[in-house]
C-alpha cells in the first residue's frame, strides 16, 4: 500500500486528479440530464402505444429499462463531449487555465488528461455498443413482439366478436386456454377480396416471424370456406394447420431486428449491411475520443465571451459528425461506397479539421506574415 501511494501521485499529480475529477463529475451531471430526457420521451411513446392497445400496460417499464440501457452507447459520446467542454469552459472563465499556464503547466498536459478521460469513455462505449447493447436490443425486440401478441390475445373476450384495426377481419373465440396464449373454437370472417372467406378451427394463436416481423394467426384443426353459400364454385377445405398473414412487418421491424444481432453474428453473415452495422458500432468510441478533443477548441472561446459561448458550434459539430456517419452507413448498405473505405473518411476528415483548429493561430499568423511580405515587395 505505501508503494501505491508513491506511484499514484507520480503518475497523476494534483492537477491531473483535479482535471479528471471535474470531467467525471460534469459527465455524470450531463448524462443524467440526457438520460432523463430520453426516458421521458420513451415513456410518453410507450404510454401512447398502450393507450391504443398496441402493447399491454404491464410491460411499459420493462421496455423502458431495455430502451434506456440501449441508449447509453449513443448518449455517452455526446455527454463526454459536453462534459469536457463545460468543465474546461468554466476553468477558462475562472482563469484557472491561465493560472496553470503561468505555473508552467503546458497545454499538452491538459490534452493528456482529456485523452485519458476520452479513452476510458471510449472503452466503455465500445463495450456497450459491441457486446451489451445488441443483447439488450434483442431482449427488447423479443419483448415487444410478445407484447404485441399478448395485446391481440388478451383483447379477445370469451364469447364476443373483435374486429381488426382496419376492419377487414372479424374474430370470434369461445375462450382462451389456461396459459392465455391460445384461443379455443375460433371463428374468422375476412371481408376483403372478391370472394368471402370464413375459417373455423379448434385452436388458434398469434405468432410473429422474428426476422421479418410479419404477424401470423396459426389455426389448428379446422375448415376453410371460400365463396358464397349456394354457388357452384363454393369450396370447403379441411386443414390440420393453417397460417394467415394478419399484419406485414415493415422496414422498421427489419431494421430493429438487424440492430439486435450480435457482433459475432453480423461478422459471420458478412453482407454489406452487416459490416456497415459493425462499422457503425466501432464509430461510436472513435467519435467519443475525437469529440472530446474538439471540446478543448470550443471551450477556449476567448475573453469576455462566457463559458457557454462554444455550445452552439459544439452542437453543430456533433450533428454534422453523427449525420455523416449515418449517411455513410446508408451508402455502404446500398453499395454506393466501398466497404474498405467505410466510415474511415469521416473520422479522417474530422481529425484534419481538429488539427487545423488547434493550429488556427499559427495558420493565421503565417497568413498575416505572408500578406505583409507581399505588401513589402
Amino acid at each position: 500500500m505505501p508503494v501505491n501511494r508513491k506511484i499514484i501521485p507520480t503518475v497523476f499529480s494534483v492537477i491531473d486528479r483535479y482535471l479528471l475529477k471535474e470531467f467525471t463529475l460534469t459527465l455524470l451531471g450531463v448524462i443524467g440530464v440526457l438520460w432523463l430526457i430520453y426516458v421521458a420521451t420513451r415513456f410518453a411513446r410507450y404510454l401512447a402505444q398502450a393507450a391504443i392497445g398496441s402493447i399491454p400496460s404491464e410491460v411499459i417499464f420493462t421496455l423502458l429499462g431495455y430502451s434506456s440501457l440501449g441508449a447509453l452507447s449513443l448518449l455517452l459520446p455526446i455527454a463526454a463531449f459536453l462534459a469536457v467542454m463545460l468543465a474546461l469552459g468554466r476553468m477558462n472563465t475562472d482563469n484557472e487555465l491561465t493560472v496553470m499556464a503561468a505555473c508552467g503547466i503546458p497545454r499538452l498536459r491538459v490534452m493528456r488528461n482529456v485523452g485519458l478521460f476520452s479513452g476510458v469513455v471510449a472503452v466503455i462505449v465500445a463495450l456497450l455498443s459491441l457486446v451489451i447493447v445488441p443483447d439488450v436490443l434483442s431482449g427488447r425486440y423479443e419483448l415487444e413482439q410478445k407484447a404485441k401478441i399478448a395485446a391481440d390475445t388478451t383483447g379477445l373476450v370469451a364469447g364476443s366478436f373483435k374486429e381488426s384495426r382496419d376492419g377487414s377481419w372479424t374474430f370470434y373465440s369461445q375462450g382462451l386456454t389456461n396459459d392465455k396464449q391460445k384461443m379455443e373454437n375460433v371463428f374468422i370472417e375476412i371481408h376483403k377480396g372478391a370472394r368471402p372467406l370464413v375459417f373455423r378451427a379448434e385452436q388458434g394463436q398469434f405468432d410473429i416471424d422474428p426476422v421479418t416481423g410479419n404477424k401470423y394467426l396459426i389455426l389448428d384443426n379446422g375448415y376453410r370456406y371460400e365463396g358464397q353459400a349456394g354457388d357452384k364454385d363454393y369450396v370447403i377445405a379441411e386443414f390440420s394447420s393453417h397460417s394467415l398473414l394478419v399484419e406485414k412487418g415493415g422496414e422498421k421491424q427489419t431494421r430493429e431486428r438487424h440492430k439486435s444481432l450480435s457482433t459475432g453474428q453480423l461478422w459471420e453473415r458478412g453482407q454489406d449491411k452487416d459490416l456497415a452495422e459493425i462499422q457503425w458500432r466501432f464509430a461510436s468510441p472513435i467519435m467519443a475520443v475525437v469529440l472530446c478533443f474538439f471540446a478543448m477548441v470550443f471551450a477556449d472561446a476567448g475573453p469576455r465571451k462566457g463559458r457557454y459561448a462554444g455550445l452552439l458550434p459544439a452542437i453543430l459539430t456533433y450533428i454534422v459528425y453523427s449525420n455523416l456517419l449515418g449517411v455513410t452507413r446508408a451508402w455502404i448498405t446500398k453499395g454506393v461506397l466501398p466497404l474498405w473505405f467505410g466510415s474511415v473518411w469521416v473520422h479522417v476528415l474530422m481529425i484534419v479539421i481538429l488539427v487545423l483548429l488547434f493550429n488556427r493561430q499559427k495558420i493565421h499568423h503565417a497568413w498575416v506574415q505572408r500578406q505583409r511580405e507581399g505588401v513589402a515587395v
